[in-house]
């Protein structure tokens, strides 16, 4: 992996409207291929191979299909030859309204797959914690973690609100997290590891009697 030598120009990705590209990003390589990118910063399919399962060559078509899809972008600037391909994330992440695939003959089951895709991969993170997290981090990092749930009861105005709120802390220290960054970019004395966050929040019925999503 590389250090980023200057920044990128001002673009980030777009939220997803097609099938197509919904169908590209769907994918558990490629996702993982822009997790690693978007984290570690710049690396080839070569070096990106120590840390997604598969062959040089195999990776090199995946990133072709996020480069192809607004996802990463070419960085021909950090290779020392010609045979040398860099790639670098660009920033933004995935992100798509189920809106905009109503109405498609495909869209349901194209959304399906990628929410699969996705949870599959938080889970893999979380159960790669509980295994061995503890041990590898320490007991600081170990309590520091936060693992909660619990159930509201809540009107739709009042889910949408929690949204709101939820997304609004995310907003504030994914700024602190992206600043906090770039200091350590320039070399600004830090104690930082990368945490993940995953929430989750919808209406379910477990009460006796016909589900009000899946009546009798």
């Amino acid at each position: 992996m590389a250090q980023e030598p200057r920044a990128t120009a001002a673009k980030t990705t777009a939220r997803i409207t097609d099938l197509r590209t919904l169908r590209a990003i769907a994918h558990p390589v490629r996702l993982r291929l822009y997790e690693v990118l978007a984290t570690g910063g710049p690396a080839t399919a070569s070096k990106l191979s120590a840390y997604v399962p598969g062959a040089p060559g195999s990776l090199s078509y995946h990133l072709r299909q996020l480069a192809e899809h607004g996802y990463i972008e070419e960085a021909p600037e950090l290779g020392k030859d010609g045979r040398e391909r860099w790639w670098r994330a660009i920033p933004g992440g995935v992100r798509w309204s189920n809106a905009d695939f109503e109405g498609q003959p495909a869209g349901r089951e194209a959304l399906a797959s990628a929410q699969q895709v996705l949870v599959a991969r938080q889970l893999e993170r979380l159960h790669a914690w509980q295994a061995a997290g503890a041990e590898q981090w320490g007991p600081d990092w170990a309590g520091a973690a936060v693992a909660t749930d619990t159930v509201l009861h809540l009107s739709l105005d009042e889910l949408r609100e929690f949204a709101a709120d939820l997304h609004a802390v995310m907003n504030k220290w994914g700024e602190a997290s992206r600043a906090a960054t770039q200091g350590a970019r320039r070399g600004d004395d830090t104690d930082r590891e990368q945490v993940f966050v995953f929430t989750h929040a919808f209406p379910f019925d477990d009460r006796p009697g016909p589900s009000r999503g899946n009546p009798a």
